[in-house]
This record gives structure tokens, sequence and C-alpha cells, in this order.
């Protein structure tokens, strides 16, 4: 089953976690697959990574998106297919450059 867990508009500088839009953002929520994708609008970067995400110093992070351009969105993805339901989305917080940018967060839940 595909979900989508939302739009995320994080306060530069404030890391927030990718189920944030959740009732209860702590709570695991396991799943197969994660697709992390910048709003079309995007006028900076968005930063993807660990709690301890630090942008400016570019550690602990996983994904580095560019501003989108064109018919291009950037988007990060990852996904466990031998381990159905092995990734812990609350594990992954997102950063932007900008105030307004932001992404969409879709799982797969296997």
């Amino acid at each position: 089953m595909i979900q989508s867990l939302g739009k995320l508009v994080p306060t530069p500088g404030t890391p927030v976690r990718a189920t944030t839009n959740l009732p209860v953002a702590e709570q695991k929520l396991r799943v197969h697959g994660v697709l992390i994708q910048a709003l079309p609008g995007n006028t900076g970067r968005v930063y993807i990574g660990t709690s301890a995400l630090n942008r400016a110093a570019f550690t602990d992070l996983y994904a580095v998106l560019a501003v989108p351009s064109g018919a291009a969105l950037p988007s990060f993805s990852t996904a466990l297919t031998l381990a159905p339901n092995a990734i812990n989305v609350g594990d992954f917080y997102i950063d932007c450059d900008v105030a307004s940018d932001g992404v969409i967060v879709t799982v797969l839940i296997a």
C-alpha cells in the first residue's frame, strides 16, 4: 500500500521528523520504502538526514536535493527489499534553506 505523509515545510535550521504530520510524530512507522520529493516551487536546497542533521556543516546527511528546474523534481528514495517494513520513517529528518520550501513524503508499506 502506498501512503502519503503529506507536505512538510520546516523552519530553516530546525530539522523536522518525516513523520511530523502523523498524530504522534515520534511514533515508529515501519515501511518498505520511502520517497521524499522536493516541492515544485522550492527556491533553495532541501536536506535529508538523521536527527543530528547539520545543513551548514553537511553532517549526518543522507541527501541534498537541488532546486527544482524545468520538469525535474529532485527526490530521495530508499527501500529495503529483503526485509519488508524494516525502515523507520521517523528516523528521517528534513531541513531547508528557505522558509517556504519543503517536501512531500510518500511511503510504501508492504
